[in-house]
């Protein structure tokens, strides 16, 4: 072969490899996309799951002052009748957490 066929052979190889790597950067770029979707998305329930996280502790807290109450009555209290629990009551309040009443 000649030097300028052995030159061509050279660069057509290297002519393919660029096209491989191309072709594989495609690849990787549309993965990466899909995979910044699927993080955006786990953002977003996230922010759910920390929603009905903060939900149940306040009703943790709630049935727990609930019960506490019941830790004010006597032994007799028992036996006569069985005590309550005190009742649970829905307010709405504001943001900084004070009672809206109805004007």
């Amino acid at each position: 072969m000649d030097p300028l066929n052995v030159k061509v052979q050279q660069k057509l190889k290297e002519l393919e490899s660029l096209q491989q790597i191309r072709d594989l950067t495609k690849h990787l770029n549309v993965s990466l996309e899909e995979f910044a979707g699927q993080i955006e998305l786990l953002g977003e329930e996230a922010g759910c799951i920390e929603t009905v996280t903060q939900n149940w502790m306040r009703i943790i807290r709630a049935v727990s002052l609930a019960s506490n109450s019941l830790s004010n009555y006597k032994e007799e209290d028992y036996e006569t009748d069985r005590p309550m629990t005190e009742r649970l009551v829905r307010c709405k309040i504001d943001e900084s957490q004070k009672i809206i009443t109805k004007n």
